[in-house]
């Protein structure tokens, strides 16, 4: 059977991963049960051909591609991570937070946790991505930038007074291991035979953040913050060979 003579629930029940690339064509799979793909293209007037390529170019691109990071220049490196925040803020995480508003109510126990906890674990984290950005990823860029323009090695200079690259990546280990209470009452995110469907698609959904966010974190404490210690390193002789001139 082809994947647009089955119907919504049948494709997701085979692969949970599928249920995101369906969401942001405007097809959630709860709002469905017995209607075909293709049926579902007529009614919204999707073109059947798109959709399917679509979808395999969704599951093919779901493993984390490996990028050369070490051979990006530091500011591209930092755009790449404030891309990577704009990704779990604006489709990850509103992705999973809909679909727990709409697990059934059946006071299983699971079920409430996840409504009570998850709005409070996305609030926090969209609290640490900004913040993240606007200091640590500022300083950065500013850092970047002192190394051309005297100006912003002025402005540098009374930054380095407050904050230094070894605080931020103390910080960072703090609230690196963001979905730890998450794990913990899904038992590392494991899918028990008796989960409805919508309940094992949400813990694919966020076994797949995890997933994300665990390299996430890789990528700054590998790459990024050694590059920041030797960047703040140069901008420090620079500083210090002025103050020798003066």
């Amino acid at each position: 059977m082809s994947l647009s003579d089955k119907t919504i629930q049948e494709l997701v029940a085979d692969n949970h991963y599928l249920a995101e690339a369906l969401h942001f064509l405007g097809i959630h799979f709860y709002d469905y049960s017995e209607q075909t793909l293709e049926d579902i293209c007529q009614e919204k007037g999707l073109n059947l051909d798109f959709v399917l390529k679509y979808i395999s170019d969704s599951l093919e691109n779901r493993s984390i591609s490996a990028i050369s990071f070490e051979a990006l220049p530091l500011e591209l490196l930092v755009e790449y991570l404030k891309h990577n925040h704009y990704i779990f803020i604006k489709k990850r995480l509103p992705y999973i937070y809909e679909l727990v508003k709409k697990l059934p109510e059946d006071n299983e126990e699971l079920k409430e946790e996840l409504k009570f906890v998850l709005p409070l674990f996305v609030e926090d984290f969209i609290h640490h991505v900004y913040e993240e950005e606007d200091t640590l990823f500022s300083y950065i860029l500013l850092m970047l930038k002192a190394l051309k323009d005297q100006a912003a090695l002025n402005k540098v200079q009374a930054r380095m007074m407050e904050n230094s690259i070894k605080q931020y990546q103390t910080e960072h280990e703090v609230h690196e291991d963001q979905l730890k209470g998450l794990r913990r009452m899904t038992n590392n995110f494991e899918i028990m035979p008796h989960y409805d469907l919508n309940t094992k698609v949400v813990i694919s959904g966020l076994k797949k953040l995890d997933e994300e966010l665990r390299y996430h974190a890789k990528v700054e404490n590998n790459i990024l913050f050694p590059r920041a210690l030797e960047l703040e390193r140069k901008v420090l002789a620079m500083l210090r060979s002025r103050i020798a001139l003066n």
